[in-house]
């Protein structure tokens, strides 16, 4: 919980700019266990990401993944990104989904693919925010 100012520090600008959905405080103090970050040596939140399963019990969604403006390009969201995999192979997920608007490439460059909402799982195709109009991105793990 001591690391949601931080996460909110990161996320706050790219929510402004449209690039993340919005999240209170109060949702983030909830969900903060589908949080994984990473911190500096003084202690400073540089970079996070977050899981969330999905219900089929196979597949999870990677979501408001962010580094810290000060810490761009050196690698941090990739090191998160294969540590986010090895705990979701760990869990006997299959498939890693995310959705996005502005770093596709990123996700590409990563090892996601192209998909559609008919790829997502039921309870996400419900939830999809057509006004956002974000890229669907899955990988195979």
């Amino acid at each position: 919980i001591e690391d949601v100012p931080g996460l909110l520090e990161i996320i706050t600008p790219l929510e402004d700019k449209g690039a993340l959905v919005k999240r209170s405080r109060e949702l983030l103090e909830r969900e903060i266990s589908r949080f994984h970050i990473v911190v500096d040596a003084e202690n400073v939140v540089v970079a996070c990401m977050a899981l969330y399963p999905f219900a089929n019990g196979t597949s999870a969604e990677l979501a408001c993944v962010a580094t810290h403006d000060d810490y761009r390009n050196r690698g941090f969201a990739a090191k998160l990104l294969q540590h986010v995999e090895t705990q979701a192979v760990a869990a006997n997920l299959s498939h890693l989904f995310v959705l996005t608007t502005q770093t596709a490439h990123w996700f590409v460059e990563h090892g996601f693919a192209a998909s559609s909402i008919e790829e997502l799982p039921a309870e996400k195709q419900e939830l999809y925010n057509y006004r956002r109009n974000s890229k669907i991105f899955c990988k195979k793990l």
